[in-house]
């Protein structure tokens, strides 16, 4: 998937006549790349149209014009996208309580690493692109940013087939799994057909 640039960005003045209606395509969107892995946990696929709304409302709320500051969010943003050949998620851990949250999260460090979309025979593992992969943490966050990548013969029986696809959390302390939806699953193929 190509990645967002300058060009495609609106300007503050623009996008904020114009927000409501982007609301609206994002709601729709979101709503269908939602999935619900248990009560306390929630991803949403990303696609160019989520990434695209999130700069703009950062612009829209912070008015933001400075140019040297929208390359850095766009840089920063960008990396939600998926690569070619790659399905980007954002994991979200929702827990209320924030104590509960805290233990929680203390037990689940590495689940970012520990996400898989199944089909068939083929297992696609999640990984997150971080600087600080060697450094040792006592907790985990709360907002995962979550890339598939997909071998071409992954990618094939992906795109050829219908399959039945799940997404699974196969952590050693915690495991969930949902089957995604036909709808789901049809959106998912037409974007990673995109170069």
């Amino acid at each position: 998937m190509t990645k967002l640039t300058m060009q495609d960005l609106l300007p503050y003045e623009q996008y904020k006549n114009l927000h409501e209606k982007f609301l609206k395509q994002v709601i729709a969107e979101k709503s269908l790349r939602r999935v619900m892995l248990s009560p306390i946990m929630t991803g949403i696929f990303e696609s160019k149209l989520t990434v695209f709304y999130q700069i703009q409302e950062m612009i829209r709320l912070e008015q933001i014009t400075d140019e040297h500051y929208l390359t850095e969010m766009l840089e920063v943003y960008n990396d939600l996208l998926p690569n070619p050949n790659e399905l980007s998620m954002t994991l979200f851990i929702e827990i209320p309580n924030q104590d509960n949250l805290r233990t929680f999260n203390k037990s689940i460090v590495g689940i970012e690493n520990h996400l898989e979309l199944s089909f068939g025979n083929h297992l696609i593992k999640s990984y997150e692109p971080s600087e600080d992969e060697d450094q040792e943490v006592e907790y985990t966050q709360s907002v995962h940013y979550l890339h598939f990548p997909f071998a071409e013969k992954n990618k094939e029986a992906f795109l050829n087939n219908n399959p039945e696809v799940k997404l699974r959390v196969n952590h050693p302390n915690y495991q969930t799994e949902i089957e995604l939806s036909r709808e789901l699953i049809k959106n998912l193929q037409e974007q990673l057909k995109q170069r």
